[in-house]
Parts: structure tokens; sequence; C-alpha cells
């Protein structure tokens, strides 16, 4: 038995742990446990494809698995953060509650569509050839970390509260399903001269990750992280277009 081939995909399910995790932690209202786990699913998420790079072990069902494990941990996972959120939000206001089945309807629908961008963005990326060099479209992971990042903004529960979650809902959605090119992660080596704009971001997210955790405030490097990793994309964008 290879047991090398079969360490990729253990480190999957890894991811697909954190997310499982992270659906029951939302259910009980504890958004920041929640999405903490959300992120450790992303450190699973990097190093199973390390690791097949690595060992030489890539396999069309690990490629699945990846697949189906990311719509758990990165449109489920934080689809659920968000239901309950925008939900708890209604329960301590004076806002409208409309229900069927005891399900809020406007949480409910904002969280399915979500989802359903997630899936059309994983399935998409699944099949499109143009993607093995950089994204085309926000890819789920980065929006999940932009989302499960509004437990961590202390926004009161209110009516503003409740607009801007679903503003950033939408945008997420349609950054997901636009087909602007971003920078891919995946290293195929490690010199400088092919991966500058990677290090750049990778030295930025520990310095800002560093910042931040200092001041006891880990989660909030998010926002910063992603803004630096769109102007980077924006970046390489303008040197492809003038070769």
């Amino acid at each position: 038995m290879n047991i090398k081939k079969h360490i990729p995909n253990a480190i999957t399910l890894g991811n697909l742990t954190c997310g499982c995790i992270s659906l029951l932690l939302a259910v009980q209202w504890q958004f920041q446990y929640a999405a903490l786990m959300v992120l450790a699913a992303a450190v699973f998420d990097f190093f199973d494809g390390f690791a097949a790079r690595m060992l030489h072990t890539k396999s069309d069902i690990g490629k699945e698995l990846d697949s189906l494990c990311d719509m758990i941990s990165f449109g489920l996972a934080p689809a659920f953060i968000m239901y309950y959120m925008l939900s708890r939000t209604l329960l301590l206001t004076d806002m409208p509650l409309y229900e069927t089945f005891n399900i809020n309807i406007i949480p409910a629908a904002c969280s399915i569509i979500y989802a359903c961008c997630v899936a059309v963005r994983l399935a998409k990326f699944n099949l499109d050839t143009r993607q093995t060099e950089q994204f085309l479209g926000l890819p789920s992971p980065a929006a999940a970390f932009i989302l499960i990042s509004t437990p961590f903004w202390h926004l009161p529960y209110n009516q503003t509260s409740f607009i801007i979650y679903i503003t950033v809902m939408a945008l997420l959605c349609a950054a997901m399903l636009c087909e602007y090119p971003l920078l891919s992660l995946k290293f195929h080596d490690f010199t400088f001269k092919n991966n500058a704009a990677r290090y750049a971001l990778v030295l930025c997210s520990i310095a800002l990750i560093t910042v931040c955790g200092i001041k006891h405030m880990l989660p909030l490097a998010i926002i910063p992280i992603m803004l630096v990793y769109i102007i980077l994309s924006i970046i390489e964008n303008h040197k492809t277009n003038q070769k």
C-alpha cells in the first residue's frame, strides 16, 4: 500500500473537518470560533495542494475531494455564520421578521444565494483551463475570509449592520462570478523572478498579521491582506498587458 499518495487527501479531509466544526459552532451562535475554524480549514486547503505537488501525487479524486470540502468550508460554513448573524440581528432589533417553518426568509435567501455562488465558482474553476496560472474572479476561500471577518467587526445589532452584512455578501457574490484576473498563490518554482508578487503578498501578510496580533486584533488583518492581494493582482495584470 502506497501511503504517500493518501497524504494529500488526508490533509484535505482536515479541511472538511474544520468546516463541519465551523457549522456546529455557527448553529450555537459562536460566530468568532466558527470563523476561526474556517481559517483553520484554509490552512489545510493550502497544504493539501502543496503536499500533492511536493510528493508528486496529484490525482483526479484529490481534485474532486478538494472541491467538495471547499464547498463545505468556504461555502456552507460562511453562509451558516451569516444566516445566524443576520437572524440574531433581526431578533435583537425592531426589524420585521418574515418567517416560514421557523426560518428567517431574508437571512436564509442571502445565505443560500451566497452558497450557490460559491458552488458555481468552484465548478467553473474545476473546468476552466485558463485558471492554471491565475484566478478568474475572486477565489471562494478569499471571499470566505472577508465574510468571516464580520464577527470581529463588533458592529451593533441594528438595521445599519444588517444592511452592511447583506451588501458585503452581494459584493462577494459578484466578485466570485466575475472574470477579472487575480493572482494565484500556486508556486510552480521558488524563484523570486517568477513569484515576486506572491512573495510580496506573503511578506505583507506576515507583517499585517504580526501587527494585528500584537494588538490582539488578529482576525482584522484579513481585510487589509485582501486589499493587498487585489492591488498586487491589478499590478500583475498591468505588467502582463504591457508584454
